[in-house]
């Protein structure tokens, strides 16, 4: 009952952002069997950018192909852009928006601890953010062969989960946030804010270092084809993660709705 009232009211949210993610891969894809019959230009590009950042994804990409380009496509754009934000409002909304629109007591009245409807509407919200993304990504891979790349299902799904753990580790903090909210927007604002800071610091050489952005970047993925995975940052998701939800169902057990 919990799940499918959860889903009444994102569900214009999440088939915009499963739209947006497949139209996303679905232009990039179309578009690299152009830009792969120029890549040999380059190194001439490489000149004319000037983000350090960006000139190394570029290398990258001339190093590595059609992998590093569906890293950039759809795991760091997908992942860690498009999937942040929503993250980021689906999390906003969990607790916060009961709370703004002054329906917070009927939702906790129900005949059911709070730990376990924060639990499940979390779960639910979490649902909302990784299938889509996981959707997106069997999808790009499955149609990979239409412009001449094939990737291992492998490597594409555990660079997934490691994208799709910093989603959640997103999604866990805004709604850590939700429940000490009184407004639905301001958690969401204050991730989507702390984000695109850490992403401006990511593009500025000397401190992209100190980005959480480095935790998902083409250093992090592209070892994966290497069987070198990136577990350090994992497990700093898998932490925040969980000392969130223990923040938030502490929080929730003792705020006076």
């Amino acid at each position: 009952m919990l799940f499918r009232q959860m889903l009444r009211e994102h569900l214009f949210l999440v088939i915009g952002y499963q739209v947006l993610l497949l139209f996303n891969m679905g232009a990039a894809i179309a578009y690299w069997p152009e830009l792969r019959e120029n890549i040999d230009a380059l190194p001439a590009v490489l000149k004319l950018i000037p983000s350090e950042t960006i000139r190394n994804m570029v290398f990258m990409l001339e190093e590595q192909g059609y992998w590093a380009y569906f890293g950039i496509q759809q795991l760091f754009k997908g992942g860690g852009l498009a999937a942040m934000v929503a993250a980021a409002l689906l999390g906003s909304l969990l607790i916060a928006r009961e709370v703004d629109t002054r329906t917070a007591e009927f939702l906790f009245s129900r005949p059911i601890s709070r730990t376990r409807l924060f639990l499940v509407r979390w779960g639910s919200g979490l649902l909302f953010i990784e299938l889509p993304f996981l959707i997106t990504t069997l999808v790009a891979w499955a149609i990979s062969p239409l412009v001449d790349e094939t990737l291992p299902l492998g490597m594409v799904l555990i660079a997934q989960l490691h994208l799709g753990l910093f989603a959640a580790a997103v999604f866990s903090l805004a709604s850590m946030l939700s429940v000490f909210a009184e407004h639905q927007l301001k958690p969401a604002l204050i991730v989507i804010g702390f984000m695109f800071l850490h992403l401006a610091i990511y593009m500025v050489k000397g401190l992209w270092d100190f980005s959480l952005y480095k935790t998902i970047d083409l250093d992090r993925i592209l070892p994966i084809e290497a069987g070198i995975y990136p577990w350090a940052s994992t497990l700093s998701f898998i932490a925040v993660t969980l000392a969130c939800l223990g923040v938030a169902v502490h929080r929730i057990n003792r705020r006076d709705f």
